[in-house]
């Protein structure tokens, strides 16, 4: 499939590239410029991006293993957010920027200026930005510079490098209706593919680590207990990767925030049980620094909060449901599963 053949070299690359000292080394500063280098030689960041503006025009289901891989690797570049940001320019009739904009999580206020604060991953250097504006007319995709803007690191559980960004009356140099799916929710089906991609490497670390580990003279994975906490971890990275899957071909067949909203529930709920079933496997060797482990359960608890977590997608999916009807509900379910 097309989303395989673009995950599979992005997949080798971080393979043979990705390991702790690099992690640590994003971590506190410094990522890798070579890693970004030959990440962008892969030509993905346009893959959004319709062919009549010079991009690739795929669909959001042919993305789907790369988001899975930046997960799976706990990727210590912003490949995903540069996926995101070249698609939201070229809706907003702006061409694909070398120097890509960052993406805010955070809605702005304005129109015409915008105003507020907003968390903003990889946007210590960013010159422009990405973001919802909220308005009387509805919210709205803009492009907003940050020169004049105060900016400041953010320490966040993840350690991924984010700047904490106050506007204040910023002029807005392009913006459209964000419709019904805009940043916000391509925010959310990002992350919602990191969180299935790690829950997939904790996983087979797991497994690893219960059939090498011996104690009592076996391995620890011959016991019912830790058999019983791989088996849950297993079955919550499944569903997130199935909910994930969904999202992407329901995208691909009508945009809308619905199905992103599954998507983005079922990924964040899986994230206490998992990390809580990985930990109790690994015993305390999980969260030191000798073990990898962390690197990927620290970014699964941002990533469950950033674009939105499960709490706050249930009730906006909840109020539209309950707007419906309930003769309307079945009918909308058994359309999802259909696409």
């Amino acid at each position: 499939s097309t989303s395989s053949m673009l995950a599979e070299p992005l997949d080798r690359l971080l393979a043979s590239r990705v390991d702790a000292p690099m992690l640590r080394a994003a971590e506190a500063g410094k990522p890798s410029q070579a890693l970004a280098s030959e990440v962008e030689k892969l030509g993905l960041a346009t893959a959004l991006v319709p062919e009549d503006r010079d991009g690739a025009g795929l669909g959001w289901a042919d993305l789907g293993g790369v988001f899975q891989t930046l997960g799976y690797h706990a990727a210590p570049l912003p490949l995903g957010e540069a996926i995101i940001a070249q698609w939201a320019l070229a809706r907003l009739g702006q061409p694909a920027s070398a120097v890509t904009p960052a993406l805010a999580l955070d809605a702005l206020e304005g129109d015409a200026t915008v105003s507020g604060v907003t968390q903003v991953p990889w946007g210590l250097t960013a010159a422009h930005v990405l973001a919802t504006a909220r308005t009387p007319r509805g919210d709205r995709l803009c492009l907003v510079s940050t020169e004049g803007a105060d900016r400041s690191p953010v320490r966040t559980v993840g350690r991924d490098p984010a700047a904490k960004i106050k506007f204040r009356a910023a002029s807005v140099i392009a913006s459209i209706p964000s419709g019904p799916f805009g940043l916000h929710e391509a925010l959310a089906v990002l992350r919602a593919g990191q969180i299935a991609g790690a829950l997939s490497r904790i996983l087979e670390l797991s497994i690893d680590y219960a059939n090498t580990r011996v104690q009592f003279g076996r391995p620890i994975g011959k016991f019912q207990a830790i058999q019983h906490l791989v088996a849950g971890l297993a079955g919550e990275a499944a569903c997130a990767k199935a909910a994930f899957q969904l999202a992407l071909t329901a995208l691909d067949a009508a945009p809308a925030w619905q199905p992103v909203a599954i998507a983005k529930i079922r990924a964040s709920l899986a994230v206490s049980k998992s990390t809580f079933a990985a930990h109790e496997t690994h015993g305390a060797i999980g969260v030191t620094e000798d073990h990898s482990l962390h690197f990927y359960t620290r970014r699964l608890w941002q990533w469950r909060d950033e674009a939105g977590n499960e709490h706050a997608w249930s009730e906006r999916l909840g109020r539209d449901v309950l707007a419906g009807g309930a003769e309307a509900f079945w009918p909308r379910v058994v359309s999802l599963s259909n696409n």
